[in-house]
């Protein structure tokens, strides 16, 4: 294989390298929430589509795209306590992906007939998918999404740009002072465009990026490999303005392909609030997520086009998805592949660098049959991360 396979990160599809890297992991597919019991939704992951559907018992389970007998998609279905219903001719499935029961046939026929299934399970408010063969590995889980305080999942970010994209900027922390400037200055905290000493370290669990300001404690990122990464924001608290002032979140963000031209991020939102307090702030943040008429990507796309700039953007914008436009313009104006041929890379590069040589590392590694590095996630990382956006 050539240094060229080890190196393309972007193509996920079945057989590639970087695909068969991915499905080593448990992946998140769906929002848990958007899922109701007895429905069933086509879902695309790494250029694949499947079928997933939640039984009237209320445990998702995910098969394949079509039903065996005339290939009809099979989300057009629904769930019979635990197994699904071809909309077709009735043909219906147990969560194993075996055929169970066949309208007008043998009944031995059944037996006969299986489709693909793949493991799932349920946490921090999505559903996870094992997508590789054989035994899938112990669920990883993260500590620091596990303490009490509002939990809550935001919108799937889906995305017209390789998730290798999304992944750079994960451990580009170079960029925030002038990506996120607007964000900063509507947050009133005074933009920096200096940018800071950066030094970025392989951990046990991935990257761990380093801002340092002469006089300040030195402020982490978290990057989880493959394809996860963990911040503690002030700004990003979806709400109104004055949460984004004063509250704290803690996020999880993984960035799924769907395809090798889209993405999927889903988030997971960590607000250390409980009581009548933690009540009062999910019914803003209800409100706030209600009152938004016009999508984040569509007001991305006119920036990309000319047709207005960012410091023009709606006042009442909440900080995500002031972020949310931000990102995009920067992570989707590259293109929907980067041409990374054509980069010139520097010294607040560092955390990049770093991320796409264990990238290189693993996946070689994995083309020659060798073993593979196994990352963990500690307890802890969420109070070695503070950051506020543009200090």
């Amino acid at each position: 294989m050539s240094t060229a396979d080890y190196t393309d990160f972007v193509h996920t599809g079945p057989g590639t390298l970087a695909g068969r890297y991915l499905r080593l992991f448990w992946q998140p597919i769906y929002r848990a929430q958007d899922l109701a019991p007895g429905q069933a939704v086509p879902v695309q992951i790494m250029s694949e589509r499947f079928t997933l559907y939640r039984g009237e018992g209320g445990t998702p389970h995910l098969v394949a795209d079509r039903c065996a007998h005339r290939g009809t998609q099979l989300s057009t279905g629904w769930a019979e306590e635990d197994c699904l219903r071809c909309l077709y001719h009735g043909w219906k499935y147990d969560a194993s992906g075996q055929c169970v029961e066949q309208p007008g046939e043998d009944e031995s026929f059944a037996a006969k007939v299986r489709i693909g299934s793949h493991p799932v399970r349920e946490y921090l408010g999505l559903i996870f998918a094992y997508l590789g063969d054989g035994e899938p590995p112990p669920f990883r889980r993260y500590p620091d999404f596990e303490t009490s305080g509002v939990l809550e999942v935001g919108l799937p970010e889906v995305w017209p740009c390789n998730y290798f994209n999304r992944l750079d900027n994960a451990c580009d922390i170079a960029h925030v002072s002038f990506t996120h400037s607007e964000s900063t200055r509507r947050a009133n905290k005074a933009g920096q465009y200096a940018v800071p000493t950066l030094a970025a370290a392989e951990t046990e669990y991935g990257v761990r990026t380093t801002r340092i300001v002469p006089g300040r404690p030195p402020i982490y990122f978290h990057f989880h490999m493959p394809n996860v990464n963990q911040v503690r924001a002030q700004s990003r608290v979806e709400g109104t303005l004055s949460d984004a002032a004063s509250l704290w979140v803690d996020e999880l963000f993984w960035r799924v392909p769907i395809d090798d031209t889209n993405c999927v991020t889903f988030v997971v939102d960590l607000v250390r609030l409980a009581g009548e307090a933690a009540a009062a702030y999910r019914e803003r943040r209800r409100q706030t997520q209600e009152s938004v008429s016009v999508s984040p990507n569509e007001l991305a796309e006119a920036v990309l086009a000319g047709k207005m700039r960012i410091s023009q953007l709606d006042g009442s914008l909440s900080m995500p998805k002031l972020f949310w436009i931000e990102d995009y313009c920067a992570q989707v104006g590259q293109g929907p592949i980067a041409e990374r041929a054509h980069e010139r890379l520097g010294r607040v590069d560092v955390g990049v660098i770093l991320l796409r040589n264990i990238w290189q590392r693993e996946l070689k590694a994995l083309a020659d049959g060798h073993p593979l590095k196994q990352w963990g996630a500690p307890a802890g990382l969420a109070d070695t991360s503070a950051i506020v956006a543009g200090r």
